[in-house]
């Protein structure tokens, strides 16, 4: 019996993503906006991993297939979607440069002010708005919205990730803006049975959008810059800290979580970080370095 059925090696259907992979190396580790040490993408990370990066460490873990298909197809959406933005609001600016006291600088996905807003939504109300787009998985997604495959309801969303929230405020601090649009679209849409017991239309099988105000993404904002002053200030002179997540948000501001990169289940963050092998090889806890 042919044993057809089981997947071979591809020979055609991976002709793109090794091109992909090609240009990868070609372009090389990512360049600053304006040369800082941080940039506004790494928001969040790992404290040891923002050192690493502060004093411009070698990547030890390289994007590897995967990482680069999705952040791939997650440009070419983010192109799509600011390209029809500009068509719907007309003066919206795209990928405008930003930076923070030399400390950490980055792009905006784009900002729209109000009155360009209000000339397509009237009752827009949010003044002028900071636009963040990510793309995701299927599950990722769901946890968002909360979304509850079994139960077909929502329940206890949690919202963006706190990397997104985290860049975005940065974004929107830097910008002088009101209000957080932070945008999500997943890779694979609900189905329209899990969709209709939860009450999703079909655009919310696959999209949500959340607004945030000033008064609520302000003290994040300034949480995470003051954390990246620590972070590089301690590198500077000579310092790593010890492994330091921000968890998640609150209405105080941030919430940390220690890790530990030689665990034997280290947490899952780990597994995609850029400097995973030289961290382990360092150790966990505060680190002199030369």
């Amino acid at each position: 019996m042919s044993n057809w059925r089981y997947p071979v090696t591809p020979i055609m259907t991976d002709s793109l993503i090794r091109e992909w992979i090609e240009q990868e190396k070609e372009r090389g580790p990512k360049p600053t906006a304006f040369d800082t040490p941080l940039r506004f993408s790494s928001a969040g990370d790992c404290s040891r991993a923002l050192g690493y990066q502060a004093l411009k460490y070698p990547i030890t873990n390289a994007f590897d297939a995967p990482a680069v298909w999705v952040t791939g197809l997650g440009t070419i959406i983010h192109e799509m979607v600011q390209d029809a933005i500009g068509r719907r609001y007309p003066g919206a600016v795209f990928e405008p440069k930003g930076a923070v006291h030399g400390l950490t600088s980055g792009h905006a996905d784009g900002v729209i002010d109000g009155e360009t807003i209000q000339a397509v939504i009237p009752n827009w109300d949010g003044g002028r708005a900071l636009f963040e787009l990510k793309t995701m998985g299927g599950f990722a997604f769901e946890k968002s919205i909360g979304l509850k495959r079994r139960a077909k309801e929502i329940d206890n969303p949690e919202g963006p990730r706190v990397s997104a929230l985290l860049q975005s405020a940065i974004n929107a601090y830097v910008h002088d803006c009101d209000t957080l649009i932070i945008g999500s679209i997943s890779l694979e849409a609900a189905s329209r049975g899990v969709a209709a017991g939860a009450g999703l239309d079909e655009i919310g099988r696959f999209i949500a959008e959340w607004h945030i105000p000033k008064s609520v993404w302000m003290k994040w904002a300034t949480a995470e810059i003051e954390r990246q002053r620590n972070i590089v200030e301690s590198a500077q002179k000579g310092w790593l800290s010890q492994p330091v997540i921000v968890e998640d948000v609150d209405d105080e501001g941030l919430v940390h979580r220690s890790i530990d990169p030689t665990s034997s289940r280290p947490y899952w963050k780990c597994d995609y970080c850029a400097y995973k092998e030289q961290c382990v090889a360092d150790g966990n806890g505060i680190l002199e370095v030369n």
